[in-house]
């Protein structure tokens, strides 16, 4: 069992472990205080964790390598079991019954993200993507708009992921009544189902309409959009969503929905992962990301 302390590392989210469709949201008190890190032996780590991620996964991630992490935490490089996707950063303890996995970010009494310290280490991303470059980069992308007054903002949702349906019931109506504008940026990592849905929506004559009926027929139970996948999809747009998913990853979570946005009084756009309670309000008062990476 890990100590708990006043100084403690924090792991909570809505992050999709890559390649898994797992989702977490918790929070984990790690004492950072004077705690060596754990010296497990990379291989043992390994064929420890490894059956836990292929029955969470159902056999569509593995565990490629481990390192020691905090205070007992071993830390877990994870991708898909096909060699083909994104990588990602787990962590794992053995926890009284056995083996527990914690796919969610852990972060340090400072607030310093170490699941994406770790990312960044041991070559799962790149140095996250500035702002102001990730709007740009957001704006130019293939997706679409909703709204067509107030602030503008872009978001990056997947179309099997119950915190951006969370996120569009609330925004949708909000952006009709013209109180705020968003481009959305799909993309295709949560499910299976995922890609071939988000390039369905992409391809459809009405991209927005497509989506607001993915979230209209939501089956909240399963967690999973109600778009069906087409027969054929386009090699273009098929190109164009695993370019948009690899943009995600930039931004140092592969996280649905990050949402990059100017609040009130910012100069450069801020990149949120998950969305806060009020933070639509906080959007609605604030300035609109400009093609050049600024804001209004």
């Amino acid at each position: 069992m890990l100590p708990v302390s006043k100084k403690m590392a924090l792991w909570f989210g809505w992050t999709g472990f890559v390649g898994m469709g797992v989702l977490a949201a918790g929070i984990w008190t790690v004492d950072l205080l004077g705690t060596a890190h754990a010296q497990t032996n990379p291989a043992a780590a390994a064929a420890n964790y490894r059956p836990l991620v292929d029955k969470l996964s159902a056999g569509r991630a593995t565990v490629l390598s481990t390192f020691a992490g905090p205070d007992g935490l071993t830390g877990l490089v994870v991708g898909p079991a096909n060699g083909a996707g994104p990588k990602s950063i787990a962590w794992g303890i053995d926890g009284e019954n056995g083996p527990v996995l914690i796919p969610g970010p852990v972060l340090d009494s400072q607030g310093k993200n170490l699941s994406q310290q770790a990312a960044e280490r041991h070559g799962v991303i790149p140095k996250p993507m500035a702002g102001g470059k990730l709007a740009q980069a957001m704006l130019a992308a293939p997706g679409f708009t909703v709204g067509t007054k107030g602030p503008l903002f872009t978001v990056f949702l997947d179309p099997n992921c119950i915190f951006c349906h969370d996120f569009w019931t609330k925004a949708y109506p909000l952006a009709k009544e013209g109180k705020l504008r968003f481009k959305v940026v799909p993309v295709g990592f949560l499910k299976p189902s995922s890609l071939p849905k988000a390039v369905t929506i992409l391809q459809s004559k009405d991209p927005m309409a497509a989506w607001a009926q993915n979230e209209a027929s939501f089956n909240v139970k399963t967690e999973e959009g109600g778009a069906k996948p087409a027969k054929v999809l386009d090699p273009k747009v098929l190109a164009e969503v695993k370019a948009n998913t690899e943009l995600l990853a930039r931004t140092g979570e592969v996280a649905t929905p990050t949402i990059v946005a100017c609040l009130k009084g910012d100069k450069t756009p801020q990149v949120f992962h998950g969305m806060a309670p009020g933070m639509l309000t906080d959007l609605g008062r604030g300035a609109s990301i400009k093609g050049d990476g600024t804001c209004s």
